[in-house]
């Protein structure tokens, strides 16, 4: 049946004149091609969009696990401050049990108003503090004011914390116990033993409750489309912070992406009422929580479609107009046929610096136009995908900065205050200048790029300050080529360097540590040396250091990882960083760079 249908058209087709041939397979074979374009390029760029939207929220999410491991280790520090509060320690030490003696009740007041004084200075001005709950041995409260109904739940946790002197324990999103401005609060709570600081006695459980919407405030300017949402499940399935406050504490463990949630590999797709959906999620461990995000695929590909669409409206009209003009340009067309064809061709190779120049202003001549644009918007949106890598480099350097900052400065200022007990007055003075010339030196007026002069500078003062924190356990030398002062590099390059040789090398060593700075011309290229004399690293800590394995990595190692990326994105690959060490025998973090004079300062 077949062949003779073939034989047929043959016959038909051959039985007519040569225009109407060269129309007819003209009209089709440019059908077939516009048609062909139009899906390729239709499920390439949905492919491109789609893994596109998996990176961007993959790396969301890693922000946002950043955010929230940033408001819990503020929720620590500041329960330590409360904790070690000199006005809260002496009230609550002279606790007792007020039903032995009535009189004890107005006791208990005084205590009351003087801890809630404390608390409420303490917390004034923590956006993410919702309430502070004291309880003491004798289930006294106090709290930071502004609370009702208190409940005490304290009981528990005295005795899960009994026999030990540090207890510390997260619990997830709950609804709170107590009100406030009347109403219950969906919060995350921080429960802590504390003792007292002079004979290390119980003393209460402290209570620290952050509010679910700030947890949510975190990652609630993430955009997944139009009607995409983020939210977090604990390890129950259940829904424990969202932008749908009716939806939390209800389980997802029916839905049907709830299975490519548990797998935690990249993105998955899968249909929900007859619409396909994106599922992209991440395990945020400290709190046993992953955080999920969803988006309608059609959402991601909603330009993609329009486009499509505008090159499907534009080959019918493309393919009109060759009906007509056919007659009079049969002999012109296969030249620029030619033409077209070995361009796509060379855009298919990866090739996207072509440019379709045509005589004709016909159908064909459109048709390059219109190829023109397509490739030219193609090579924009790859240009777009390079900055905006770039731009992600910068964020994570401001991540560096942002992580630096509080803990850091948190460190130095409980040495100050060391220093002002033992009224070390010179000392103090030379710390503060340290401290303000090593943030001088990381704001850098906001550029990335600076001079080797300044980065040793600010290196410098950086192991100055850690210096008066370990005392005789931490020295350092500085060898700098005075040829290379001037010469470029990225800011804050060394110091994640020496943080990761204190960290892996030198915080467990017995006896004094030792690192070593170097800067050199070697081979037309310019050399920075960090060596330490600490316990050394496994292979595979140093291969988890530099991101080789594809796991993530701790806040410590990011420093080292986004160092040796950040290099590699201002100066190519075939700069970086390399490390050398062994079990024992310490460890030479070696960076290379090229040779560029610093010509100020650059974003």
């Amino acid at each position: 049946m077949l062949i003779r249908l073939s034989k047929r058209f043959y016959h038909w087709a051959y039985s007519q004149s040569i225009h109407k041939r060269i129309i007819f397979f003209f009209t089709v074979a440019l059908s077939l091609i516009i048609i062909a374009l139009a899906v390729s390029n239709y499920r390439i760029s949905s492919s491109i969009l789609i893994k596109k939207a998996i990176h961007s929220t993959s790396e969301n999410l890693v922000l946002v696990t950043d955010k929230l491991d940033l408001i819990l280790d503020n929720a620590e520090s500041y329960a330590k401050i409360v904790i070690q509060n000199r006005i809260i320690q002496e009230t609550l030490i002279g606790t007792a049990d007020p039903t032995v003696d009535p009189n004890l009740s107005f006791s208990y007041y005084q205590r009351y108003i003087t801890v809630q004084n404390a608390l409420s200075s303490i917390v004034d001005g923590k956006s993410f503090v919702h309430a502070i709950i004291m309880y003491d041995n004798y289930h006294n409260i106090y709290d930071s004011g502004g609370l009702q109904s208190i409940r005490d739940v304290s009981s528990y946790y005295f005795e899960r914390f009994k026999g030990s002197s540090y207890g510390l324990a997260w619990e997830g999103t709950a609804p709170s116990n107590y009100e406030k401005d009347s109403k219950t609060n969906h919060i995350v709570s921080l429960f802590q033993r504390f003792n007292s600081m002079e004979t290390a006695a119980s003393l209460g459980i402290l209570q620290l409750s952050i509010d679910e919407r700030y947890i949510h405030d975190q990652y609630a300017n993430i955009q997944l489309g139009h009607t995409g949402e983020i939210y977090i499940i604990n390890d129950s399935g259940r829904i424990v912070s969202g932008a749908k406050k009716d939806q939390l504490y209800s389980s997802i463990e029916g839905k049907p992406f709830f299975p490519a949630v548990l797998k935690q590999q990249g993105g998955r797709t899968f249909s929900m009422n007859g619409q396909d959906y994106l599922v992209i999620s991440r395990d945020y461990k400290r709190m046993n929580w992953t955080i999920v995000g969803i988006v309608p695929i059609n959402e991601i590909t909603e330009d993609n479609r329009s486009l499509t669409n505008q090159l499907f409206t534009l080959g019918i009209g493309f393919i009109a107009l060759a009906i007509l003009l056919t007659f009079l340009i049969t002999k012109s067309i296969t030249k620029p046929l030619g033409r077209i064809k070995a361009t796509v061709k060379r855009v298919k190779e990866g090739d996207l610096n072509v440019f379709l120049d045509l005589e004709s202003r016909d159908e064909i001549g459109e048709l390059a136009v219109e190829f023109n644009r397509m490739v030219s918007r193609t090579k924009a949106l790859m240009e777009s995908h390079v900055e905006e890598e770039k731009k992600r480099k910068e964020y994570e350097l401001a991540a560096i900065q942002a992580q630096i900052n509080p803990h850091f400065l948190y460190n130095t200022l409980e040495s100050i205050c060391g220093l002002a007990e033992l009224k070390r007055n010179d000392d103090i003075i030379s710390l503060v200048n340290q401290l303000a010339r090593f943030y001088r030196g990381v704001l850098s007026q906001g550029s990335s790029i600076i001079s080797i002069e300044a980065e040793i500078s600010i290196t410098q003062h950086y192991l100055d300050i850690l210096k008066v924190r370990y005392g005789d356990k931490l020295d350092y030398t500085i060898f700098i080529d005075p040829s290379v002062q001037s010469c470029a590099t990225v800011k804050l390059l060394l110091q994640p360097l020496v943080e990761n040789s204190i960290y892996h090398g030198l915080k467990n060593k017995r006896g004094k540590g030792l690192i070593e700075i170097k800067a050199y011309l070697q081979s037309g290229r310019l050399i920075l040396e960090v060596t330490d004399n600490g316990i050394g690293m496994e292979p595979d800590t140093i291969r988890r250091l530099l991101g080789f394995n594809g796991i993530e990595t701790v806040s410590r190692s990011f420093g080292v990882k986004s160092a040796n990326e950040r290099v590699k994105l201002y100066f190519g690959q075939e700069y970086g960083l390399h490390i050398d060490s062994s079990p024992g025998e310490g460890t030479k973090v070696t960076v290379i760079l090229p040779i560029q004079e610093y010509k100020g300062d650059r974003a």
